[in-house]
């Protein structure tokens, strides 16, 4: 029997190359360091790490024919992500990201999500007209979408009441957002940086930027801000916590796993507070397990 979703999450999946180093790097350095390739994608990420929480995920997304989308398909199904909505695209090549990293965070990304942006609307059919329509649950939109999809999403009459729970690849994609800041439905998962460029205002802690984004009309925001505070809020309660201080290792990957631990103790009825530590606690875990390296 089918299991059933407790979750959609909708946007990308794609192979994570991230190159680290101990020092502290400039354009141009050649150092010593770890690479390592492993699943990833903003929607992908999320997927996994909810399933460790014991939440069903629904993935629609786009992958290449070739053996790095064969290979994350089987990656999908081996950890109990529904993934048969998942758009195959014939003689196409599957996405991937590129991060280099340092001791100070990451140094310089490339992302290249053609595919997902070049496979459209057929990625939402689904949950427009196929097994999924009239969803009710949370919806997890990554920026990583076209903007023919996301306007979909966030105009279509059969989104209207939806739960949309946003967040953004990066922050050179927070503007693919700006149309949901409205929505009664959407709650947006942001660092500090990101909450500036999504207001085009410049703010100072995390509070005051979540202070401000609530009043656009959406339903609720968390914004973090490196080790100092984060802060929740929607409209009624605002929680401020300062994460747990770790060392830094590895960063890829960090916010997806902060949005990933709220989200599901949110869905299991903890309150905000509790959500959030619960958050900030399994995100400084992941930081600072690091890279494992094979020589000293």
């Amino acid at each position: 029997m089918r299991e059933k979703p407790h979750i959609i999450c909708i946007g990308s999946v794609l192979w994570d190359i991230i190159g680290f180093s101990d020092e502290n790097l400039d354009r141009g350095n050649d150092k010593e360091g770890i690479i390592s390739k492993q699943p990833g994608g903003v929607a992908m990420n999320l997927a996994m790490r909810l399933r460790k929480y014991n939440i069903i995920s629904a993935f629609l997304s786009a992958l290449g024919d070739d053996k790095e989308g064969k290979d994350l398909l089987q990656i999908c199904k081996r950890n109990g992500i529904l993934c048969n909505d998942i758009v195959i695209c014939p003689n196409a090549r599957t996405d991937y990201y590129m991060a280099i990293e340092d001791k100070k965070g990451v140094a310089l990304a490339i992302a290249d999500t053609s595919l997902l942006c070049k496979t459209g609307d057929s990625i939402l059919k689904p949950i427009i007209s196929g097994r999924y329509k009239n969803w009710k649950g949370p919806i997890v939109v990554d920026s990583n979408l076209s903007k023919s999809i996301l306007e979909n999403l966030r105009y279509n009459s059969a989104f209207k009441g939806s739960d949309f729970r946003l967040v953004p690849g990066s922050p050179s994609k927070v503007e693919r957002l700006k149309l949901f800041l409205t929505h009664p439905g959407a709650n947006f998962y942001l660092n500090l940086s990101e909450a500036c460029l999504i207001l085009n205002r410049r703010f100072e802690t995390s509070k005051d930027a979540a202070l401000e984004i609530v009043k656009t009309g959406l339903r609720s925001v968390l914004v973090t801000n490196g080790e100092k505070s984060a802060c929740f809020a929607n409209g009624s309660e605002v929680v401020e916590v300062k994460p747990p201080k770790v060392k830094i290792i590895k960063l890829t990957g960090a916010g997806d796993v902060l949005m990933a631990s709220h989200l599901a103790k949110t869905l299991k009825g903890f309150n905000n507070r509790e959500a959030l530590l619960f958050a900030l606690k399994e995100t400084g875990k992941f930081i600072s397990e690091g890279f494992k390296s094979g020589c000293s």
